[in-house]
């Protein structure tokens, strides 16, 4: 392991850390986390269990709503009691099972999730917008023994596999018939029975709790394994960093927000898909703290004004295609706006345009950043307030209980401004990519992760992600990154999307190329957006074509451009 440089003492949060400090609301330990000395907040769950604890008492708290159904939190609590019986005797699910969750969006996904990790199983959320193939592939990645499918995804599986191995548990009424004496109908196994009450498993803080699935962009989506542990850790991280964004929303517009607008208090309104981060974690989140989980089936701008102005909702964590519609809607009046106190963002940085739109009309939002990734389950670095506005490309200081480093190729430390590839450790990192020896011995080293992405740190402690160390491209032996460019060319007002990328070339190895989305009707051309990169950009960093687009990039689960679809298109491969 490489030794400490000067500049990793101050990879913190100010404000976080003098909440942490002597007299401050929250303090740290040092627990053993599969052999390495790692921090967690003292007294906070270090298992699921813990977490479900802290709800169960909640009784008739409204807990989800998604269309015209709702549960509270005794009703959910009681099927889920009901599920995780029959998961134990019928299907002989229990300590590190593997249980795949392949649904949309729905109610019956937490239930089969709380289900699941309450007696010991390891819910592998699968990606359900994909198509059979793919659900197939990730279901034997995970090695499953069992899955819950609702009833479109059971159809479009068995398709192609109409007889698999692992039983199947099946939300609704598919056409594939269920096979007696191995599938079961899930709602006969969610009625709730009385005297039946919702008991988790007390697990260890390094048993296996969820499988999440990789954007596969490169290639196949591999399985990276949380534990108990590290799922707990990032549920109390999350809470203690609403925390930090309501003193600094105090400090930064001396307005004091009452209880139910602060940031951790604001129902969780899921949008994304449930099987990745920016689902999960927000659900686990708001089961902790006993607030209301909003499931929106479906996007539109009104369903996001109705749910800001009849919910309550006050912190917005919307991917930007959102935004721009919410911004354009004659719904988006300063009364309405003003009623945002927060905006979370973490996919990627925002368009310089829509960043300053977004100041213009929403002057008292505190604005935040977020970094991390499915290995690290979410949390790495982040950033608020002025301090991003400052900042607004960097993903901020590392968060309490996280340590980074930033690495040549050789192992050595990086200096402040030098370019390196990223690497952390905390109690949050995954156990494993399931299946997959040679993945996991590659990036987990020592109690370390390697990111593999491309980041630099100021002397302040703020790091800014570059690029991930696969999106270099090197033309005339120049070393450059796609994410510098990109940001660059999303800063012309224009341009609404980009995506930079290497093609072959005889004299120069690679040329650079950028595809730019514009709006129909705009008037800009090739030539105006390499003379704006002139402007911002060292000459060989100009893309040496540009591509003029009104179509939008494809993107994955996670709201990110997806590189490997785009450019499996632009070979003819997809």
């Amino acid at each position: 392991m490489v030794q400490s440089s000067p500049w990793r003492a101050n990879l913190r949060d100010p404000l976080a850390e003098r909440m942490l400090g002597p007299g401050g609301t929250h303090a740290l330990e040092t627990v053993d986390v599969a052999g390495h000395p790692q921090q967690v907040f003292k007294g906070a769950p270090r298992n699921l269990a813990g977490l479900y604890r802290q709800t169960m008492t909640f009784g008739d708290r409204l807990m989800v709503v998604q269309d015209d159904q709702s549960l509270t939190y005794d009703e959910a609590f009681a099927q889920a009691a009901t599920l995780a019986d029959s998961l134990r005797s019928h299907f002989a699910v229990n300590k590190g099972t593997k249980v795949a969750v392949v649904t949309s969006n729905r109610i019956e996904w937490i239930i089969s999730v709380l289900a699941i990790t309450a007696v010991g199983g390891v819910a592998a959320l699968v990606n359900s917008r994909g198509v059979a193939e793919e659900m197939l592939r990730s279901i034997a990645t995970a090695q499953c023994e069992l899955a819950i499918l609702d009833a479109e995804r059971a159809d479009l599986v068995a398709a192609v596999a109409p007889d698999p191995i692992w039983p199947r548990i099946v939300i609704g009424k598919p056409q594939s018939p269920l096979r007696a004496g191995k599938d079961a109908d899930y709602a006969e196994l969610t009625v709730p029975l009385p005297g039946r009450s919702f008991e988790p498993d007390e697990m260890s803080a390094q048993d296996g709790g969820i499988v999440l699935f990789t954007s596969g962009t490169t290639g196949f989506p591999k399985g990276a394994l949380l534990s108990h542990g590290a799922l707990a850790h990032s549920v109390s991280l999350a809470c203690f960093m609403g925390l930090v964004q309501d003193a600094r929303y105090e400090e930064e517009t001396g307005v004091v927000l009452p209880e139910e607008r602060r940031s951790m208090a604001t129902p969780a309104v899921i949008l994304g898909p449930m099987f990745h981060l920016s689902g999960i974690m927000p659900i686990f989140r708001a089961i902790s703290l006993g607030t209301t989980i909003h499931i929106m089936s479906k996007w539109n701008v009104d369903i996001a004004f109705d749910t800001i102005e009849n919910v309550g909702m006050s912190r917005l964590s919307f991917v930007p295609a959102m935004l721009w519609d919410m911004l354009r809607s004659p719904r988006a009046t300063p009364e309405m706006l003003g009623k945002v106190a927060y905006m979370a963002n973490g996919a990627a940085a925002l368009n310089p345009t829509l960043l300053a739109e977004i100041r213009k009309r929403m002057p008292n939002c505190l604005m935040s950043n977020t970094y991390g990734q499915t290995e690290t389950t979410a949390w790495t670095c982040s950033i608020s307030g002025q301090a991003y506005l400052d900042h607004p490309a960097s993903c901020g200081w590392a968060a309490p209980s996280i340590q980074v480093s930033i690495r040549r190729d050789d192992g050595s430390e990086a200096d402040i401004g030098e370019a390196g590839e990223l690497w952390v450790s905390s109690a949050g990192l995954m156990t494993e990519y399931v299946g997959d020896p040679k993945s996991t011995a590659e990036t987990l080293q020592d109690g370390w992760l390697a990111s593999g992405d491309v980041a630099i740190v100021d002397d302040k402690g703020i790091i800014t992600i570059v690029d991930r160390k696969k999106n270099m491209v090197i033309s005339g032996g120049e070393n450059i990154y796609c994410a510098e460019v990109e940001r660059v060319l999303a800063d012309h007002p224009d341009v609404r999307d980009c995506i930079a990328y290497g093609q072959p070339d005889e004299r120069l190895g690679e040329r650079l190329i950028a595809t730019v989305v514009v709006p129909a009707g705009a008037d800009v051309s090739e030539d105006d957006i390499k003379a704006h990169c002139r402007e911002h950009l060292a000459i060989y960093k100009v893309p040496r074509g540009v591509v003029i687009s009104h179509d939008p990039l494809p993107r994955t689960a996670s709201g990110k451009v997806d590189r490997g679809k785009f450019l499996k298109a632009l070979r003819g491969e997809g």
